[in-house]
């Protein structure tokens, strides 16, 4: 509950608290009068509390901590060298707690470097993109300064015997057929949209379709206007780029 369900924090708690058990174990050989054996254990008892604070921190934070933690491993290393040398602690004791902190920082380090590149926000390189500027704005149209200095334009209104709607080219084959007022996006509505534009006008090449429905790509509508002929439901006439479809 400490660490609320987290199996990271909570691994690196029970394993210090292990070390921490075996650094009092250790020191137990070491006579009372003697200063190392007090020190050793108080650096180890910081290092224990230090640790319950890495699940309560922000990852910032958790980075001045991993530090310390890192720094009073690397003393309570360093104190235990001595003692060893001293002839306080014996050679197995000392590599054993050297190995097992170095071990501890080490998996500490890793795991909080990995974590802090999951939490990093990755900023798409999109993200700066801006709407490009317009090249002529209308002479009654009115700019306005924001707080940051950036300029907001308020648009003209239109009268009512103004359009806005630039016309798509007539073509002498093509009759002008309104394009459906969403994007076309399942089959049904693709072969809808087919049928509809050949009630104006028969034989149509693919790329006639293509340029009067909305947001549908040439194959796909060649792959619609095919099935349709195997259906019975269109013909069609010519082949290749010369090909025409019409209602069966």
């Amino acid at each position: 509950m400490v660490f609320n369900h987290n199996q990271h924090f909570a691994y690196i708690y029970k394993k210090t608290e292990k070390l921490v058990t075996a650094v009092y174990m250790i020191t137990n050989f070491i006579k009372d009068n003697e200063p190392l054996k007090w020190r050793i254990r108080e650096k180890a008892l910081e290092l224990l509390s230090l640790n319950v604070s890495l699940s309560t921190v922000s990852l910032s934070d958790r980075k001045d901590l991993l530090k310390r933690y890192q720094a009073y491993s690397t003393e309570i290393v360093s104190l235990s060298s001595i003692s060893y040398h001293a002839g306080l602690i014996s050679e197995m004791n000392f590599e054993i707690l050297k190995r097992e902190f170095t071990n501890l920082a080490s998996t500490i380090e890793k795991d909080e470097n990995k974590k802090a590149n999951e939490e990093t926000v990755i900023l798409s390189p999109s993200f700066f993109d801006e709407p490009a500027a317009p090249q002529h704005l209308p002479e009654a149209a009115r700019e306005t300064k924001t707080e940051a200095g950036s300029v907001l334009y308020k648009r003209q209104e239109v009268p009512a015997r103004m359009t806005m709607v630039q016309q798509q080219p007539v073509t002498k084959d093509i009759p002008q057929t309104p394009r459906p007022s969403k994007k076309v996006e399942s089959k049904n509505e693709r072969q809808e949209a087919i049928l509809k534009v050949l009630s104006h006008k028969n034989r149509l090449s693919v790329k006639d379709f293509t340029d009067t429905i909305k947001g549908v790509s040439e194959k796909t509508i060649q792959r619609e206007l095919l099935s349709m002929v195997s259906l019975g439901v269109l013909k069609k006439e010519g082949e290749r780029r010369w090909s025409t479809y019409s209602l069966a």
